[in-house]
């Protein structure tokens, strides 16, 4: 054996199936994260409630979000009894789903509702139809990542 074929680099399997393997792994996280990318949108949504003319409580809230910060998350109903208002919440909702609050003022009150798109825009309000009468607002969300 010469100098020159000891300097040569070896091709081994072990190699070449580390190569493979590395180029696998790489390709395949490339898939998952375009596949993250185009599987929808989910948005932060702020939910807000206020009252007039009776005390500043709501007897019951109810409101409609997704579990996680992320496309795909569990559908929840959260409910609080009892709660002061102004009552304020951020949550996230994925795109093509429904935001729901409902807002039962307490006593003879009536109540307002507002969802704030990244707590500035709002993209639906409501009110109290009359005096204890719950005020509801929804929207369906858009399913387009970045576009609403």
């Amino acid at each position: 054996m010469t100098d020159r074929d000891r300097r040569k680099p070896r091709i081994t399997r072990g190699g070449v199936l580390l190569t493979v393997t590395a180029l696998t792994a790489c390709g395949l996280m490339l898939y998952g994260a375009i596949q993250l990318r185009d599987s929808g949108a989910a948005w932060s949504l702020t939910y807000e409630a206020t009252s007039t003319g009776g005390p500043p409580r709501a007897s019951r809230v109810l409101y409609q979000h997704d579990s996680a910060p992320h496309p795909g998350g569990d559908r929840r109903v959260d409910e609080a009894r009892d709660t002061r208002l102004p009552w304020r919440e951020t949550v996230v909702v994925d795109g093509g789903k429904e935001a729901r609050l409902e807002v039962t003022p307490a006593g003879n009150g009536t109540a307002s509702c507002r969802l704030l798109l990244d707590g500035e825009r709002q993209v639906a309000s409501g009110k109290s139809p009359g005096p204890g009468k719950p005020a509801v607002c929804r929207v369906t969300t858009s399913d387009r990542s970045g576009k609403w």
